[in-house]
């Protein structure tokens, strides 16, 4: 058992049990940087493969926006009109 000696000093590493480098710092903030740009990546890439009624943020968008899309496929495949294209 260590003597408990007031003239005993210990020096800061001793009393922490450990060292200083720093290396959980730059594990933490590479891991944070990566994570931002991979989900930055994955929210672009999903935002420009959008079509029109997905990127409407609200209910009366997209059911306007499926119904427009809806026209356009009625008029495209109209067997009376064949020069609609």
């Amino acid at each position: 058992m260590p003597q408990h000696d007031r003239d005993n000093r210990i020096d800061e590493t001793d009393a922490k049990g450990g060292s200083k480098e720093g290396v959980v710092r730059w594990v933490l903030l590479i891991s944070l940087s990566l994570a931002i740009i991979a989900l930055t990546v994955i929210w672009v890439t999903g935002a420009l493969t959008q079509d029109n009624v997905e990127s409407q943020g609200t209910a009366t968008g997209r059911i306007e926006a499926e119904g427009e899309q809806r026209q356009n496929a009625a008029t495209d495949n109209d067997p009376v009109n064949p020069s609609a294209d």
